[in-house]
């Protein structure tokens, strides 16, 4: 909220236009409003900004009032007393943290819930750091150079030589062989996977067929991709299957398998590989929470931005 000074300013402001409390929360609502539209992903931004100008105010105006008298007279001198309202400037700190989320390019790479010391004065990380960060979580450049790693002695080279090759629709057809191959042998008689058959699977071998999808895609394709966005659309799967193009049409109608799927780099961002999702989003769910696609950098992944609100207000400063 303190990205931009004016904006600040404007909302000090209105706190001191308003003549009741109720009418001052309703200015402070809309202003902020105006200039950070709220959604369901910022309701506790929102929440808290409104809290703490309602606490400040409301503290201001019975102080007020247990100092002047009641009735006409008190009205008229609130109205000649009202105190002028100041120009706030923001601290070097805020004004360096506003001046990073700036220059950021997505808001995901943004930690807008980070460690308190963070905000009151505490070292910020350099940029070789979050440079070596992201060089690790993009993995290896080319496909020939993951390691095809595997617990339970599985051989990934046909699915590596597909994705080399460019022909992605069988290496959607070589995954969901391997998936099944992964699950144990009573999903190998059965044909299909079972939800309850994922979690034990080996976070090796996932990581593996997700690793040799990223490097084919630039990271583009792979579970861990379809993951990232499963969390950011809220973990609603009728809008993350819009995401990932699997509907179509003003009715978000499934696409037909396999013909109306693209079966190429340059489809939308997280459309492959493809998981049956027709008899229900179970087995789907049970990849997206696999152990193996949970980042271990921060503790927060698979998490809302509520959720990572709720778990840093535990070591923020409270008003």
């Amino acid at each position: 909220l303190l990205t931009s000074c004016k904006h600040f300013q404007r909302l000090i402001a209105c706190i001191y236009q308003a003549q009741r409390p109720r009418h001052r929360l309703l200015l402070v609502r809309r202003e902020i409003s105006s200039f950070w539209p709220v959604q369901s992903s910022c309701r506790v931004i929102y929440r808290r900004s409104t809290t703490l100008f309602w606490s400040t105010t409301m503290a201001s105006s019975l102080g007020a009032q247990q100092l002047t008298c009641s009735g006409a007279a008190h009205q008229r001198q609130r109205a000649c007393h009202r105190p002028v309202p100041r120009v706030l400037a923001p601290s070097r700190i805020l004004v360096q943290r506003s001046q990073s989320i700036c220059a950021a390019s997505k808001l995901e790479d943004v930690p807008l819930f980070s460690d308190s010391s963070s905000m009151l004065g505490g070292a910020p990380k350099s940029s070789s750091s979050a440079s070596t960060a992201a060089a690790q979580k993009a993995g290896p450049a080319k496909v020939e150079d993951v390691p095809l790693n595997s617990e339970l002695g599985l051989d990934y080279s046909a699915l590596r030589d597909y994705l080399a090759a460019g022909d992605v629709r069988k290496a959607d057809d070589e995954t969901r062989a391997l998936l099944i191959k992964m699950a144990g042998q009573g999903a190998v008689q059965r044909g299909w996977v079972y939800f309850t058959e994922v979690p034990p699977i080996p976070s090796a071998d996932l990581q593996t067929v997700d690793q040799l999808w990223r490097a084919a895609s630039s990271n583009r394709f792979g579970y861990s991709v379809q993951k990232e966005m499963w969390v950011q659309a809220g973990k609603r799967w009728p809008k993350f299957f819009k995401a990932i193009d699997w509907t179509q049409g003003e009715n978000n109608v499934y696409r037909k398998w396999p013909a109306e799927f693209k079966y190429e780099y340059e489809a939308p961002k997280g459309h492959m590989p493809l998981t049956n999702a027709l008899r229900g989003t179970q087995l789907f769910q049970a990849i997206m929470e696999h152990p193996a696609f949970a980042k271990s950098t921060n503790g927060t992944a698979g998490m809302s931005i509520d959720e990572r609100s709720k778990l840093s207000g535990k070591d923020t400063l409270k008003f």
